[in-house]
């Protein structure tokens, strides 16, 4: 009788650190408030510990803060979205000290609910360090009742989350709901793709 054992060797990337968000805060990089909000948990004992970054996190958030378009292409589990979550809060914590009129200041595209669903997830999980809540996201797919979508076109959330099919809906549909969301994001200062796909056809 033979055996054979197949062997697999598996790589963890090892992505080079850079400062805490605290330390960035500390600086003056960051807002003060991003020191509580980006914080990890320590699922044993319960501590909140500062969330390190890593450098392409680090040259994200400089992109960022310098108002310029940018790529980020890195490994699974790298943090990709802190790589847009972290200049965005940041700038909408700044702006609210100036401009506290309610309206949307950033838009988060996605290619699926499911990972729109996920996020939101992500944002709950940091912004609930700090009460009360210094900003306010939604997420607006379609899986939204009609009541739930009124209430975001009455009060914008400074964070929205949608779909391209949603989006296209919000740009060209006359409904007038969607029309006042739309119009709530006067000023945008953020446009996000988390994930970047070709579209052909009406959504191309």
């Amino acid at each position: 009788m033979e055996f054979h054992i197949n062997r697999s060797l598996q790589i963890n990337p090892n992505y080079m650190a850079g400062p805490t968000v605290a330390d960035l805060a500390q600086s003056n990089e960051l807002h003060p408030l991003c020191a509580s909000i980006f914080q990890t948990k320590d699922e044993v004992v319960g501590n909140l510990t500062p969330l390190r970054l890593h450098t392409h996190q680090l040259q994200a958030l400089s992109a960022g803060k310098s108002g310029s378009s940018y790529v980020v292409t890195t490994g699974t589990g790298s943090g990709k979205s802190l790589c847009f979550f972290i200049p965005i809060i940041d700038a909408i914590l700044r702006e609210r000290t100036t401009d506290s009129l309610p309206r949307t200041r950033a838009i988060i595209v996605y290619p699926m609910n499911a990972l729109a669903n996920s996020q939101m997830e992500e944002l709950e999980k940091y912004l609930q360090n700090v009460s009360p809540r210094p900003l306010t996201f939604a997420r607006y797919t379609g899986q939204e009742d009609s009541a739930l979508r009124e209430g975001i076109s009455n009060n914008p959330p400074d964070i929205l989350l949608t779909n391209f099919v949603m989006l296209e809906y919000l740009m060209t549909r006359q409904d007038p709901i969607d029309k006042k969301v739309i119009g709530n994001c006067a000023g945008l200062r953020f446009l996000v793709l988390d994930e970047l796909h070709t579209y052909r056809g009406r959504q191309g």
